[in-house]
């Protein structure tokens, strides 16, 4: 983890502007580098320079020197091309989506990395647009080899119980759920939308 202006001077007895005047003397001789914090966009974190910023910090693939690389269409063309890819194959895995529909009809797969197309399909998995299985080889799944994780059109299910109607009880990701954290409920667009 990065240290900040406040922290080395905490941890060092320096005043902030002599802590400040001794990290930007480091970042010129390449020993750090700065980063900023996604999640405070205000607040510059300090690390060595050969270490890469975890994606809470980044913001991960979708970031850019803090600040988000993708404007909302590019993401909505990814989800159509992904949609369609499915709906064509019946089900299919993450890199094949990727191969046979967006990296085809991208120059050189401009902008379309796997683990973008990976933070797409998850997304879409949360927005109940696509399910996420284990292929069993057999039926709509005979095209991905068994036990591989794929994605396909989900199924029309009755109404679920309770836990199924509030958006932690299904999420993916409620793990990496805090609040301080890049995923939390004052962050998530699930939580927001759903009717107390």
């Amino acid at each position: 983890m990065g240290m900040s202006v406040r922290g080395l001077s905490g941890a060092t007895g320096l005043s902030s502007s002599a802590g400040g005047s001794q990290l930007r003397d480091l970042v010129g001789l390449g020993v750090l580098k700065e980063v900023q914090d996604v999640r405070n966009r205000r607040r510059k974190l300090y690390m060595a320079a050969e270490f890469r910023p975890s994606d809470e910090v980044s913001g991960g693939t979708w970031y850019h020197d803090g600040r988000v690389d993708a404007d909302a269409d590019a993401i909505a063309a990814a989800r159509r091309r992904c949609l369609a890819q499915v709906k064509r194959f019946g089900a299919a895995t993450a890199d094949t989506i990727r191969r046979a529909g967006i990296a085809r009809d991208e120059p050189a797969g401009a902008g379309y990395a796997m683990d973008r197309i990976a933070d797409v399909l998850r997304i879409m998995v949360l927005d109940k647009s696509l399910e996420e299985v284990r292929s069993t080889g057999e039926g709509e799944l005979a095209g991905v080899s068994r036990g591989e994780m794929c994605y396909r059109e989900p199924e029309k299910q009755q109404p679920g119980g309770m836990m199924e109607a509030i958006p932690c009880g299904v999420c993916p990701v409620i793990d990496d759920c805090s609040p301080e954290g890049v995923i939390s409920p004052s962050t998530c667009v699930y939580y927001q939308k759903w009717d107390f």
